[in-house]
C-alpha cells in the first residue's frame, strides 16, 4: 500500500505518542517533527528528523501534517504550518468508531477507542484523546481538546479552543462556551460561561478570565 508522509507538529511526549497511533493508521507513516519554539530539540526523535518550522515549506508539496500538541494554543503554531503550504488531513484511528454520518473537518485527530455518535460536526484541529465519547447531533467547534475518557452527551455544543479534561461529563444539551476549561472527573448540568473553569459535581466556576489552557 502506498503511503503519505505527515509530519507532526511537536517533540514532547504526546508527538510520540500520535506516531504510535499513525504508524497502525492504513495509508499513512510519519516523516518526521516539527518544532517552533526551541532550535536546540531540533535533533532526532524516534529516529526521524525533526525539522524548524521556517524550513518545512520545501516538503510541503508532498507532505501533510497533524499537530501533536493538545493545549488550546496550538492555534499560533497550525497557522504557521498552514502559512507554510502545509495540508492537516483528517486521521482517525482503526479502533474508534465515527458515524457514517458524522462530519470531520481538515486537521482532527481521533484517537484509539474514541465513539462519536450520529448526525455529529466535529470543527477544525480538534483533539479527541482515547476512550473519548461523543454524543449524537453534538457540535465541536475548531481547537477544543477533549481528553481521556470524557464523555460529552448528545445535543451538546462545545464551542472554540474549550478544554474538557479526562473523565469529565457533560449532560445532553449543554453549552460549553469558547475558551472554557471543564475540569477532571466534573459533571456539568448547566451550561458553561466562555472563558472560565469549572470543577466538580455538579461543575461550578471557580476561576473567571480563563483564556482555555
Amino acid at each position: 500500500m502506498t503511503t503519505k508522509p505527515i509530519l507532526i507538529l511537536g517533540t514532547y511526549m504526546l508527538a510520540e505518542e500520535m506516531a504510535d497511533l499513525i504508524s497502525e493508521m492504513p495509508g499513512w507513516r510519519v516523516a518526521g517533527f516539527v518544532e517552533n519554539l526551541d532550535r536546540a530539540r531540533c535533533r532526532p526523535l524516534l529516529g526521524l528528523p525533526v525539522h524548524w518550522i521556517d524550513d518545512v515549506k520545501e516538503l510541503a508539496h508532498d507532505h501533510f501534517a497533524i499537530c501533536g500538541i493538545s493545549t488550546t494554543h496550538r492555534v499560533a503554531f497550525i497557522e504557521q504550518a498552514l502559512a507554510a503550504g502545509l495540508r492537516f488531513p483528517r486521521l482517525v484511528h482503526p479502533t474508534a468508531r465515527v458515524s457514517s454520518t458524522t462530519t470531520l473537518d481538515e486537521g482532527v485527530f481521533i484517537s484509539g477507542g474514541v465513539q462519536v455518535a450520529a448526525h455529529t460536526n466535529i470543527g477544525k484541529h480538534v483533539f479527541v484523546n482515547r476512550g473519548a465519547l461523543i454524543g449524537h447531533h453534538t457540535t465541536i467547534e475548531d481547537y477544543v481538546t477533549i481528553q481521556p475518557g470524557a464523555n460529552v452527551a448528545g445535543a451538546c455544543h462545545v464551542e472554540r479552543c474549550a478544554w474538557i479534561s479526562m473523565s469529565a461529563v457533560v449532560l445532553d444539551r449543554k453549552r460549553i462556551g469558547c475558551h472554557s476549561i471543564v475540569g477532571a472527573g466534573a459533571v456539568v448540568t448547566l451550561d458553561v460561561p466562555s472563558h472560565v473553569q469549572v470543577v466538580g459535581v455538579p461543575a461550578r466556576v471557580i476561576k473567571e478570565n480563563v483564556a482555555g489552557k
